[in-house]
């Protein structure tokens, strides 16, 4: 399925080929006669961070019914379990690896069904320039490539960079393979990283003692072991006002007994609009004060894995903590750590065997990495107001340091979490695939230019 990167014209080229890259590349090859490059550095294309693992543990926070890659074809997902799933349904939480190896069936029938539209090209892209015709895409010890049109779908960046027993990268398996299983561990960050690494702990049988901290220290919930049916009830109220008058009457329909399981649920389809009525300064007081409790009822985690975590908090060996740290002196065996509890002025000094940044993927322009520091210098690239991502118009194209945007190069999935906020889930991913693969279409409909041909 691989091919080595030439000079190939293409018409669309995406960097990155983990999910978002693979949903884009399958609308793209299903909806049109466009020529399509996926460019992914790592040689297993389709796997990005969240499947790529090894742990049948981790599973999918969302049911197999709702799983779907294809917006189109709701039961895409369920019909490959009945096929591969080895006994898994439409109800279940799917192992991610499982999720992994269907996105690299979606990927290989995309090659198959494009009929040579598809290539891909395993490389580090690391320039990427505007032409008055399109892009030209440098990657590392390779030809430049030519496109009409490139889409970012880079995905996740590690929280902060490792040293010694310190980890900055919650998803290397090797973070614990040495690691002996009384080893003391510490976990920055207490959301669904966190409870990643702690299921990878208790597969290998981990006996030690884990902390895990965070400014409030608030663990995701879990599903219920059913799913429940979405409630009948008017939330108009809830798209009007200003932020205060919304959690207001959020707080009411709790309290009046609808539960937030069901009005998460509820909501879940108008995430976006809930955002996008928000202006600025009511976006950022969302993420400095709620956010942290939308999170844990919006991102729950499968039944099964609430067990584990209830379990090791019950027999002590898990404790949550709320508070600050500070990182000290780091060994390649122990990591020295000052913490202040909430609430408390005192100052704790304690020292763990290995330390493991589980805060979550970062997403915002970064000029350590070869890309984003070419980008920003030619002005391609910003962050978006708020920090979360990368600034990008309502029709997902890439807004440069003079404020417009771009005609050729967009982004799609979680580097847009400054527009959209809720847009790290397939449920969400898989939507805006299917928008950003008709924009594009409908936009390159004319005659590429770049030799072989009309491309529609």
């Amino acid at each position: 399925m691989m091919s080595p990167a030439v000079a190939f014209p293409a018409d669309i080229a995406i960097v990155g080929g983990g999910a978002s890259g693979v949903l884009l590349a399958a609308q793209l090859i299903r909806k049109s006669q466009l020529r399509v490059v996926l460019i992914e550095r790592s040689a297993h294309p389709a796997l990005g961070v969240a499947y790529s693992t090894r742990c049948r543990g981790h599973l999918l926070n969302v049911r197999a019914s709702d799983m779907s890659a294809l917006a189109d074809e709701p039961d895409h997902f369920v019909d490959w379990l009945a096929r591969d799933g080895g006994g898994l349904g439409r109800t279940d939480f799917v192992p991610r690896a499982d999720y992994g190896r269907y996105l690299e069936d979606l990927l290989a029938d995309s090659v198959q069904r494009s009929e040579g539209r598809l290539r891909i090209v395993t490389g580090d892209v690391t320039a990427l320039s505007e032409q008055a015709d399109g892009v030209e895409i440098g990657i590392e010890g390779q030809q430049v490539l030519k496109a009409r049109a490139a889409v970012l779908a880079t995905g996740h960046r590690p929280p902060s960079v490792s040293s010694g027993a310190y980890r900055g990268n919650p998803w290397r398996e090797d973070n614990i393979e040495d690691l002996p299983h009384d080893a003391s561990v510490l976990l920055i960050g207490t959301s669904l990283t966190m409870i990643d690494v702690m299921v990878s702990l208790m597969e290998r049988g981990h006996t030690g003692p884990i902390t895990a901290l965070s400014r409030r220290g608030l663990v995701p919930h879990s599903h219920p072991p059913a799913p429940i049916p979405s409630p009948e009830v008017d939330t108009r109220d809830l798209f009007t006002g200003s932020l205060s008058q919304r959690t207001f009457r959020f707080r009411r329909k709790v309290r009046n007994g609808l539960g937030w399981a069901g009005l998460m649920q509820l909501l879940r389809p108008h995430n976006n609009e809930l955002w996008h009525g928000l202006d600025h300064a009511e976006r950022r007081r969302f993420l400095r004060h709620l956010r942290p409790w939308w999170d844990i009822h919006r991102h729950r985690v499968a039944p099964q894995i609430g067990e584990i975590i209830a379990a090791a908090r019950a027999r002590g060996q898990l404790s949550i903590l709320a508070g600050k740290i500070r990182i000290g002196h780091a060994t390649d065996q122990k990591v020295e750590v000052t913490i202040t509890r909430r609430g408390s002025p005192a100052v704790e000094k304690h020292s763990f065997d290995r330390v493991i940044d589980c805060r979550g993927p970062r997403n915002e322009v970064d000029e350590r990495l070869a890309l984003h520091a070419q980008m920003v210098a030619h002005g391609l690239l910003r962050s978006d107001p708020l920090g979360q991502g990368l600034d990008v118009s309502e029709q997902e194209a890439l807004i440069g340091n003079n404020g417009k945007a771009s005609r050729h190069l967009f982004v799609l999935g979680p580097p847009t979490r400054g527009r959209y906020t809720e847009i790290v889930a397939i449920p969400d991913i898989r939507l805006q695939a299917a928008e950003v693969a008709e924009r594009l279409t409908a936009q390159l409909r004319q005659p590429s230019g770049l030799g072989g041909g009309p491309a529609a």
